[in-house]
């Protein structure tokens, strides 16, 4: 068993939330233009997550490969989540989800790599993964209505 603990700025800490004003001036139709991007960006990011773990546990990735591909994951994230609270979206129902992550990840790759050690941690990951999709599918309707409404 190994000791190896992945970073990110998602799940390190509480997330600031933002006002509809935002931290640069920007107005919330930029946050609400955002949101789709940002989303695929999250998406983007959640399937190298998915594909580096794959590598690792056939040692064509190091850990820090996939440390890397989880922090890009959080910064994915915290746009995502960033571009919805710029709209007036709440999403602490999602705050979890990346420390939740990073706890099975650290389980993980505290293994030797192998596809038998992905095996055993990646339903938990995908389940986490599944969750996040869904709560940001939840938002969907809110984002809408906010475009919607001009805000």
């Amino acid at each position: 068993m190994h000791q190896y603990y992945p970073t990110s700025p998602a799940g390190s800490g509480p997330l600031t939330t933002l006002t509809r004003q935002g931290s640069y001036g920007s107005t919330s139709s930029t946050y609400s233009a955002s949101i789709p991007n940002s989303v695929h960006t999250l998406i983007t990011a959640m399937k190298n997550l998915q594909s580096a773990l794959t590598h690792w546990s056939t040692s064509r990735a190091s850990p820090d490969a996939v440390s890397d591909a989880y922090m890009q994951f959080g910064a994915g994230f915290n746009a995502a989540v960033y571009a919805f609270q710029g709209c007036g979206i709440d999403t602490t129902d999602l705050h979890q989800i990346p420390a939740r992550l990073r706890a099975v990840l650290e389980s993980c790759l505290g293994e030797d790599a192998s596809p038998a050690a992905l095996e055993l941690y990646q339903p938990l990951i995908r389940q986490l993964l599944y969750e996040l999709l869904q709560g940001l599918k939840a938002k969907e309707g809110a984002w809408r209505s906010a475009v919607a409404a001009g805000i």
